[in-house]
């Protein structure tokens, strides 16, 4: 096995020339951006995070405005003369109340999440560039897919039951990389699991696949962590060779472990979890 090296955090934490980042300086490895500089830890988790919490409020926008569509199509009964002199207040009939199912806990969420749910796709494009999964597996408990001893106990600890994996790769060979989820009791057990991935030993064991993914796992690598409810997603991102990726292509590599967790179905089928309390079915 080649050296492993997990950069801790997310993309661009260190500096540039800090932690083995920016001896390398050959074509972009992957999508440009137009950042320069590498964005900070958590830019990734509030791209995510942002896309789903808008859906949500489009989500309850149109109950609400549906609400008041149906209560305005009846007709509003004459005022009599004595309601004209003394109004008072008619009770309205009690509607029941649509709130997204939040992902706080199994208790809310019992289903277990499969592989065709979280990472359907087999194949998928973001503007020019064309993704293509390699390799995909999934498995009770999560002993053996991550590195570190700190978060190893936080995922026994939070008592998790499932860890499913997906690796794809650019259609071009610039890069490729692993995203992975990790299924928690508890919104609190994700939260404390991700706060452990932030140690220097802690990493997503990436999953090598066919072709051009065979060797991935070997050499540097760039990497997230994030809770999403009770769930845990990493990513693993490195390029093909396992050398270093100069930290000018930092934000291209932000850019291609992003499209992983939303190209791959997985941001999706959470939030559909989160909005329906029930796992999409596709």
């Amino acid at each position: 096995m080649g050296r492993r090296t997990r950069r801790r955090g997310a993309y661009g934490e260190n500096a540039p020339g800090e932690g083995g980042f920016g001896s390398y300086e050959g074509m972009p490895p992957g999508p440009s951006a137009a950042p320069e500089r590498p964005e900070k830890r958590r830019n990734l988790p509030l791209i995510i995070g942002g896309a789903a919490v808008a859906g949500i409020l489009l989500i309850g926008g149109g109950v609400g405005l549906s609400s008041m569509l149906k209560g305005d199509s009846k007709p509003k009964p004459k005022p009599t003369q004595a309601a004209s002199q003394q109004p008072q207040a008619t009770p309205s009939p009690t509607q029941p109340v649509l709130t997204p199912v939040k992902l706080q806990s199994r208790t809310t969420d019992p289903a277990p999440l499969t592989l065709k749910e979280v990472f359907g796709k087999a194949t998928f494009k973001a503007g020019s560039h064309k993704y293509v999964r390699t390799a995909a597996t999934g498995k009770k408990g999560c002993t053996g897919v991550v590195g570190g001893v700190s978060l190893a106990k936080a995922l026994k600890k939070g008592r998790c039951t499932q860890s499913l994996r997906a690796t794809y790769a650019l259609s071009n060979g610039s890069l490729i990389g692993t995203v992975g989820v990790f299924n928690l009791q508890t919104e609190a057990a994700a939260k404390k699991a991700v706060k452990a991935a932030a140690a220097k030993d802690a990493f997503l064991v990436a999953l090598p696949g066919k072709g051009v993914t065979k060797n991935n796992g070997k050499g540097e690598a760039l990497g997230t962590s994030q809770a999403r409810g009770h769930y845990v997603i990493m990513t693993w991102v490195q390029r093909p060779d396992g050398k270093k990726i100069s930290s000018k292509y930092h934000a291209a590599v932000q850019v291609f472990g992003t499209q992983l967790v939303k190209g791959s179905n997985l941001a999706l089928a959470l939030h559909y979890r989160e909005t329906e309390g029930k796992p999409l079915q596709k």
